[in-house]
């Protein structure tokens, strides 16, 4: 263990799709530090935010989370989509429990000036098992044309979600003043190069890690991974060595 409190907590959204191995990561990072571990959803809908639905459904399991876990220090960690997710629930995070509640982006793009990501919500079938084939997804499964048109319109629906998150973000949403980022230069969707210009959105400092890796954090990237968590629950953060 790292000298975390046993009773704190790791909230962690996945991507859009799945929580995969990068949540599996999470999990196993928040239990070496004693810390809790509570995945939640990404929104459904731009309804469900727009609304409150969403935001007040997440607040109601955290509150049972950190009832159980004796309501210590909270780290927000999102995954490429789910990044967004955690930026967008903070404000509330923090309100609603009175506590500080750093973030952690894993492979999540910053919106351009134009407040645009890149995003599978305008991509074919095609081109979305393309991306899924290069990150190790079945081929016999996206060979099969109902079940790659079945993926493809699930992942498309939850990108435009995305992008509805985003547009919140460049249309005065904020950002932590210190934010962490883990990046790998094996992302064949999002590479380092979309995640360096966090430090244009970011009042203060941005510690953004570069490894490689494929878009998923998996085993390999572990210990980086938990020295990435160490940082963002540190009083005063310091890069990675």
């Amino acid at each position: 263990m790292s000298g975390t409190e046993e009773d704190s907590l790791l909230i962690a959204f996945p991507a859009a799709g799945s929580g995969g191995t990068t949540m599996e990561q999470l999990e196993k990072a928040a239990a070496l530090r004693g810390m809790g571990f509570l995945a939640l959803p990404n929104p459904p809908s731009d309804e469900a935010v727009e609304s409150g639905n969403w935001q007040r459904d997440c607040l109601a399991r955290v509150s049972g989370a950190l009832q159980a876990d004796g309501g210590g220090p909270t780290l927000l960690a999102g995954h490429c989509m789910g990044g967004f997710s955690a930026l967008r629930l903070r404000d509330e995070l923090t309100a609603h429990t009175g506590r500080p509640a750093p973030v952690l982006l894993l492979n999540t793009p910053c919106p351009n000036g134009q407040g645009r990501i890149p995003t599978m919500s305008a991509l074919t079938d095609d081109e979305i098992a393309e991306i899924l084939a290069h990150e190790g997804f079945p081929q016999d499964l996206l060979d099969d044309e109902d079940v790659r048109e079945e993926i493809a319109g699930r992942l498309r629906a939850e990108a435009k979600v995305a992008d509805g998150l985003v547009r919140w973000l460049h249309t005065g949403g904020t950002v932590p003043d210190v934010l962490h980022i883990l990046s790998t230069r094996g992302d064949f969707f999002i590479p380092p190069r979309y995640c360096v210009t966090w430090h244009e959105r970011v009042p203060g400092e941005v510690h953004l890690t570069v490894a490689d890796g494929g878009h998923a954090i998996d085993a390999p990237l572990a210990g980086l991974l938990e020295r990435c968590v160490d940082a963002a629950l540190a009083p005063n953060p310091t890069e990675i060595a």
